[in-house]
């Protein structure tokens, strides 16, 4: 049987990550220059054949239960936050909370700018202007403006905490355990929200609607029960383990290459976004332009509200309940801007889809140059210590 170039990805990427984590288990060690960054592809190459897998399993779901192709991919783009996931959970453990804070952050940011340039692919009409989905226009908008006036509230509240500290030192220079979970825990019920609304009301192919989306045919070929849930299996494994080499990488980048902190967290936020990207371009190129859309879009609201939330969640818990660390994320530049930088971000692109529940080129330019503006803040004045 000639294996497809995922499975390829995927065999290639498991043995040569499972081979690293074997030589530390036995205290085996490689040339310290060479050995991270091969580790660092075989986790790419994992992560990436598991991107096409879950690929397919959307594609199984939207037969199997008659979803449209753009709810199928939002279940498809949460999958796909397993590597994200993996890397803050690993970071955490290494009680590294605020490179997982802003890695998180980051994530958002930078596939902010994917989703921008993604739409300057999307088809046009003759007016030049692409109707987005109606659960874009009138769900994910509406996330969009939750979470952007969430970042700006609470990181304006860091900000002001702390230059009022620089007075009064009895005032608190991080974010305790307790309001880390109540953070992660609000953001998540906000999405589990949204979960339902679209999955109820936008979910259904439904032939007599308006939207182009709900109104298709399902078109993909059967998938058995059991094949569908063997690729989400791998799919989830070769994530999940692909996030632990990446992971490793970071603790190589930061310590090793001495780059500075952003300058690593940015360089790991590529890596981890693999999935998304690969998700997007692969489903683009099947023409499948409703799964490439929700994994582009969900690679904002979902970082947010499930990657962010996480982030809480878990430094809350295993950095306050279990390590007994009861101040955890400092409040300094690299937590404060970031989350503020995720109120221009989430804000643009729900004006731009919310006046006419369609994107044209200038939007989407638009949005590159904001992004790439903030970009270049980031870069410059990231690398100075607020502290």
């Amino acid at each position: 049987m000639k294996l497809k170039l995922w499975q390829l990805a995927y065999l290639v990427g498991m043995a040569l990550v499972l081979s690293f984590m074997a030589m530390d288990a036995l205290g085996v060690h490689g040339l310290e220059g060479i050995t991270p960054w091969v580790e660092l592809l075989g986790g790419v190459l994992l992560i990436a054949g598991s991107c096409e897998a879950f690929v397919l399993s959307v594609e199984g779901l939207a037969h199997r239960y008659h979803l449209t192709d753009y709810v199928a991919g939002i279940y498809a783009s949460i999958a796909s936050t397993i590597p994200e996931l993996s890397v803050i959970t690993f970071l955490i453990l290494a009680e590294q909370y605020e490179l997982a804070w802003v890695l998180a952050l980051a994530t958002i940011f930078m596939n902010s700018i994917v989703f921008a340039i993604y739409t300057l692919m999307l088809p046009k009409d003759k007016h030049g202007d692409y109707k987005l989905p109606d659960a874009i226009m009138w769900v994910g908008s509406d996330l969009l403006s939750m979470g952007s006036v969430i970042s700006l509230s609470v990181g304006l509240s860091m900000l002001i905490v702390f230059v009022f500290s620089l007075e009064n030192p009895a005032l608190p220079r991080f974010l305790n355990w307790g309001e880390l979970i109540m953070f992660g825990a609000v953001l998540l019920a906000v999405f589990i929200a949204y979960l339902y609304r679209v999955t109820k009301y936008y979910g259904k192919i439904d032939p007599t609607s308006d939207d182009h989306i709900m109104a298709g045919k399902v078109y993909h070929e059967p998938m058995s029960q059991r094949t569908l849930a063997i690729f989400l299996i791998l799919a989830s494994l070769g994530a999940l383990i692909g996030g632990e080499a990446l992971a490793n990488f970071a603790h190589f980048a930061e310590h090793t290459l001495n780059l500075n902190f952003l300058y690593a967290a940015l360089l790991l936020v590529v890596f981890a976004g693999t999935p998304e990207y690969i998700i997007v371009a692969s489903s683009h190129m099947k023409d499948e332009i409703e799964i490439a859309l929700s994994n582009a879009f969900g690679g904002i609201v979902q970082v947010f509200f499930v990657v962010f939330a996480y982030t809480c969640l878990a430094a809350g818990v295993i950095g306050g309940l279990i390590l007994g660390h009861v101040d955890v994320i400092p409040i300094d530049l690299f937590s404060v801007v970031l989350l503020f930088f995720a109120f221009p971000t989430m804000f643009i692109l729900h004006r731009f889809i919310a006046d006419d529940s369609k994107v044209n080129a200038l939007e989407s330019i638009a949005m590159i140059a904001v992004f790439v503006m903030m970009l270049y803040v980031l870069l410059t004045f990231g690398i100075y210590p607020l502290n």
